[in-house]
């Protein structure tokens, strides 16, 4: 395990979405922070914007900032989650207590593998070598649940799904 970097440090959490966003092969977390709702003698905690952080692959992590990333969430950050539009585009929304939904479109372009109900994790096998474990939980962010799919792309040679009764099912992209 490894902390966060101290920026990740200076606001609530209430969101939280893992993902390859860049297309490096390495999970890279976005977030939906500040919360409104402490004793007005204490202040609110809102020190943040929204934040993503790239990840190194080897559990490191390094805050972007809004121009690099494009994330933009001002006000008292509530859930955040992945979505696919109905043209294929991933997308991110993100709530705001008393706020606007604001929703991020990834600028890049992306196969989605969908997942069962019963999915828990899957191991993604990459062309150089290298595997990645990725859990497929519900609900990562407050009373909320993304949706329930992979990016793939042209870096992954297989992928091996296992579901909550230890079943494997192998996809090749």
């Amino acid at each position: 395990m490894e902390p966060l970097p101290d920026m990740a440090q200076y606001s609530a959490i209430n969101g939280m979405v893992t993902d390859d966003f860049d297309g490096d092969g390495n999970l890279d977390i976005c977030m939906n922070t500040n919360d409104y709702g402490t004793v007005p003698s204490f202040g609110r905690y809102d020190a943040l914007n929204g934040l993503i952080l790239k990840g190194d692959g080897k559990g490191k992590f390094s805050p972007l900032t809004i121009l690099q990333s494009g994330i933009f969430i001002p006000e008292n950050g509530k859930a955040l989650v992945k979505l696919r539009s109905g043209d294929g585009k991933y997308l991110i929304a993100a709530s705001q207590n008393k706020g606007p939904l604001k929703v991020f479109q990834l600028n890049k372009s992306c196969r989605f593998l969908p997942l069962n109900a019963d999915d828990v994790y899957a191991i993604i096998v990459y062309k150089d070598g290298r595997h990645q474990k990725r859990e497929t939980g519900y609900g990562n962010s407050f009373l909320s649940q993304s949706g329930r799919f992979l990016i793939v792309d042209s870096t992954i040679s297989s992928i091996e799904i296992t579901n909550s009764k230890g079943k494997n099912r192998k996809v090749t992209p």
